[in-house]
């Protein structure tokens, strides 16, 4: 359309040129409606789908929790009976150990049995006193063996130690050097000649009696010593044919078997349900939720189709009166309010064409 015939056009023309814009703001209202509503019908899509999704995994995972706590309970019995059993079998080959101990080392016990019995007689036959015949004695009168050296190392550390200074320290009212001297004196002159007088006593008396039994005492330790190796022997043994221990073996046998097979069991159930029943469950909760999530979805489209047809009436009617419109009558003046005016104009005989009533609004109105 050239210049001329539009700007000649009257009432009619400005009417159109109206319409046209009245058309474009419905379109432009009716388009952000639309985009409202397609965005509320997608959240709601979105949160149907996540509900769904949760739920899905919510079912799964206490169904899968389920499987497990079943077969792990079942794992749990077998191994409370396995345990129940070792626990039995250690008893009975403890039992079967000390036998086989007590069997070994009967003769050795025995023998020792006899040595303790013949030097308390030999000691009460002589009437030698009874403090004789224990380790201290020995110790500090005949050392022989390494504890009998420390025995002796810790009768001097009493005895020079831990009296003195305990009289010292703990007893006296007053700490003074020449008190501690006196002390050590008195201590070493009260032990030392204990010492002496009880070892003068007694050894000059009883001498070859004490050697005697001294000697049966040496043949006790060299028996406990065989007893010990016997005893280490039995325990270090590997060979448990003796000890009635085949029914209990069989049964944990047994028993470990089953622990493995629950265990292929439970293997095989999860990997069943990871790739069947996962996929059962989530197909029937979904039915839940499909109806309703495509009902949405296809309004959603319907609207996503509805919202670009109104896009392209928009885009049409805007290039429309940016293209046939604007050039002619001015930017300015294509408002609704301004084109209601220029009608007017025309209306009230002010104005033949739009031309006239451009011209007359800007003298008058501008």
């Amino acid at each position: 359309m050239d210049e001329g015939n539009l700007l000649s056009g009257g009432l009619d023309k400005l009417k159109e040129i109206r319409e046209s814009l009245l058309k474009l703001r419905t379109c432009h209202e009716k388009y952000d409606k639309l985009v409202l509503e397609e965005d509320k019908i997608e959240k709601n899509i979105y949160s149907l789908e996540k509900e769904l999704s949760e739920k899905v995994q919510a079912t799964t995972k206490k169904r899968k929790v389920e499987i497990e706590e079943a077969y792990d309970k079942q794992l749990e019995k077998t191994r409370s009976r396995i345990k129940r059993i070792k626990e039995k079998r250690d008893r009975r080959k403890n039992k079967k150990v000390s036998e086989r101990i007590g069997e070994e080392t009967a003769s050795l016990r025995e023998e020792n049995h006899r040595l303790k019995l013949e030097g308390k007689t030999l000691f009460k036959q002589k009437q030698v006193p009874s403090f004789c015949n224990t380790r201290l004695y020995y110790a500090l009168y005949y050392p022989r063996y390494f504890v009998d050296y420390i025995i002796i190392l810790a009768s001097l550390l009493i005895t020079l130690l831990v009296i003195p200074c305990g009289v010292y320290f703990y007893i006296l009212p007053e700490e003074k050097s020449l008190y501690l001297i006196i002390i050590y004196i008195i201590t070493v002159i009260i032990f030392g000649g204990l010492y002496l007088l009880l070892g003068n006593k007694t050894k000059d008396k009883y001498g070859d009696v004490i050697r005697q039994v001294q000697a049966k005492r040496h043949e006790i330790i060299k028996n406990n010593r065989k007893i010990k190796v016997i005893k280490r022997k039995v325990i270090k043994d590997r060979d448990e044919s003796a000890y009635g221990l085949e029914d209990l073996d069989k049964e944990l046998s047994k028993l470990n078997k089953e622990i493995a097979d629950i265990a292929e069991q439970k293997k095989e159930a999860l990997l069943t349900f990871e790739n069947t029943t996962y996929q059962v469950i989530a197909a029937e909760i979904s039915r839940q939720y499909d109806e309703k999530i495509s009902s949405l979805k296809e309004d959603y489209n319907k609207i996503s189709e509805e919202i670009r047809e109104t896009d392209e009436i928009i885009k049409a009617l805007t290039l429309k009166i940016a293209s046939e419109y604007e050039p002619f009558i001015g930017k300015d003046l294509m408002t609704l309010d301004r084109l209601a005016s220029l009608i007017n104009i025309i209306e009230a005989g002010n104005a033949s064409n739009i031309s006239e009533a451009i011209q007359f609004h800007r003298n008058n109105m501008g």
